[in-house]
C-alpha cells in the first residue's frame, strides 16, 4: 500500500515511544487502512513525494525529439519521433516490463502502451518491452531524460543553447 500524506505531530506514549500523526492527502486512503489490526507489525517507508513532470516540460522534451528528428533523417515522422523517444527512456533507465504476447496482440500493445519495442519475434509470439512513459514520471526523471535528448541534439550537429535555456528556466 502506498499513500501520500503529510506528517502533523510527532508524540510519546506512556512508554516512552515515539508516535506520529499523518494528514493523509485523499479521504479513501482510509479505506485501505481500516483493514489493519493494532496488532500488526508493519514495515514502513517514507519519503518525500516528488512533484510530477509539467505539459511545459514535456513540450520542451517533444520540440527537442521533433528537431532531432528532422535533422538525423530529413524529415520529423511520428514513427521516427517514437523510435528516438523509445530509445531515450531505455538509456535513461526507465521502468519496462518485458511481456510474451501473441503476434495478433501487437495492435492492442500498442495502443496500451504507447512506450514499447519488440524485442524478438518468433511462431506466432512476439516479446515486446512496455515502459512506463515519461507522462508517469516526475521532475527528476524528465529532467534526466531532458537532458539526454539536450545532449542528443547537439551530439546530431544541432544548436542547443535554446533547449538549455528553457530547461534551466523549468527546473
Amino acid at each position: 500500500m502506498k499513500l501520500k500524506g503529510k506528517l502533523k505531530d510527532i508524540s510519546y506514549n506512556k512508554t516512552g515511544k515515539p508516535r506520529i500523526t499523518l494528514e493523509l492527502e485523499r479521504y479513501l486512503d482510509v479505506n485501505q487502512i481500516n483493514d489493519i489490526e493494532e496488532e500488526d507489525l508493519l514495515n514502513i517507508k517514507i519519503s518525500n513525494a516528488r512533484k510530477s513532470r509539467t505539459l511545459e516540460q514535456n513540450n520542451l522534451l517533444w520540440a527537442i525529439i521533433n528537431d532531432i528528428d528532422k535533422k538525423v533523417n530529413g524529415v520529423a515522422t511520428e514513427e521516427g519521433r517514437w523510435q528516438l523517444y523509445i530509445q531515450g527512456i531505455e538509456e535513461v533507465g526507465a521502468e519496462y516490463e518485458d511481456i510474451i504476447i501473441p503476434s495478433t496482440s501487437l495492435d492492442i500493445f500498442k495502443e496500451a502502451f504507447r512506450s514499447l519495442k519488440i524485442l524478438e519475434e518468433k511462431d506466432n509470439q512476439i516479446i515486446v518491452r512496455c515502459f512506463v512513459g515519461s507522462s508517469k514520471f516526475d521532475t527528476k526523471q524528465m529532467g534526466d531524460l531532458i537532458e539526454y535528448f539536450i545532449k542528443s541534439a547537439s551530439e546530431a550537429g544541432l544548436t542547443t543553447i535554446d533547449y538549455e535555456t528553457e530547461y534551466e528556466a523549468l527546473f
